[in-house]
């Protein structure tokens, strides 16, 4: 086919072709501008509520830990509470278990006449007074003490025979010895 249209028209038409073009570019480029900036606005608004709801959510927070807060000090002050009672339960002696481990140590024909029960008498050298049938009686006494773990630093004061006959335990003992607070 012979063109015999002017070359100065042939560019017109060619510009209009580039125009046209160059038209639906821009178009679609507003539209993707547009559409872009409606998604950034919805982004926008789904964030502002979503802060929203976070911030409702912080305050029911802030008001569980001021709940929370009223009971942990009540923890706190309980947990004191059980430590003061600890090292209060923890210096305490339970003298009915002590007498009766001190009891089943003595060896029979033997009964005590004086033991000190006090926080003092552990620990620190204390005096025993028992009445004995007889000698080797007293002398078991001293060695029942030894073995045991109760005691620690046994020995005899004092052993006297008794005056009149009439008694049924004539010995006289007094031991001194240190009575151990771990073991009583």
């Amino acid at each position: 086919m012979i063109n015999l249209l002017p070359p100065a028209q042939k560019r017109q038409i060619r510009t209009a072709r580039y125009n046209v073009v160059l038209l639906r570019y821009n178009i679609i480029l507003v539209a993707a501008a547009i559409f872009i900036a409606l998604g950034v606005l919805g982004v926008y608004f789904v964030m502002i509520g979503t802060q929203a709801s976070a911030r409702e959510t912080e305050q029911e927070n802030q008001a569980k830990v001021a709940d929370y807060q009223k009971v942990e000090e009540e923890a706190n002050e309980f947990k004191a509470n059980l430590a003061t009672a600890k090292s209060i339960l923890s210096g305490n002696i339970n003298y009915s278990d002590s007498i009766i481990k001190i009891a089943s140590t003595i060896p029979s024909g033997v009964v005590i006449d004086q033991l000190s029960l006090d926080a003092s008498a552990f620990g620190s050298p204390t005096s025993l007074q028992a009445n004995a049938k007889s000698y080797d009686r007293a002398i078991a006494l001293k060695e029942a003490f030894q073995k045991s773990s109760l005691f620690s630093d046994v020995h005899f004061e004092s052993i006297s025979y008794a005056e009149s006959g009439t008694e049924k335990y004539p010995v006289k003992v007094v031991l001194g010895l240190i009575m151990n607070k771990q073991e009583l």
